[in-house]
């Protein structure tokens, strides 16, 4: 059974945009199973999650994030708490550059 395609939320679409404006190569709903994760940056091998304002039940996200980060393919996890595309930008940028360092 072929289920139909996920409509992006509008944070994951200012994501992308940025992803875009940023020259990153990215996919989105990639699959980490049992996980789907938002984007996946294979050169940066980072996972970005949007949260939204007010994130996901912490406890089980600690334990999700873990598991990724099990994965030879996955260093770290990006959540974007931000909603405007001002922020999430700015926030993207931020942990990005702390790549650099």
């Amino acid at each position: 059974m072929n289920l139909p395609p996920k409509e992006y939320t509008k944070q994951e679409n200012i994501i992308a945009d940025c992803l875009d404006e940023f020259g990153m190569r990215y996919s989105q709903q990639t699959s980490f199973p049992p996980y789907t994760v938002d984007f996946y940056v294979s050169e940066i091998q980072r996972v970005i999650e949007a949260d939204g304002i007010y994130g996901h039940n912490i406890k089980r996200d600690r334990k999700r994030d873990k598991d990724l980060k099990e994965y030879p393919e996955i260093e770290d996890i990006i959540h974007i708490t931000a909603i405007t595309k001002k922020d999430i930008k700015e926030q993207l940028w931020q942990a990005l550059n702390k790549l650099s360092q």
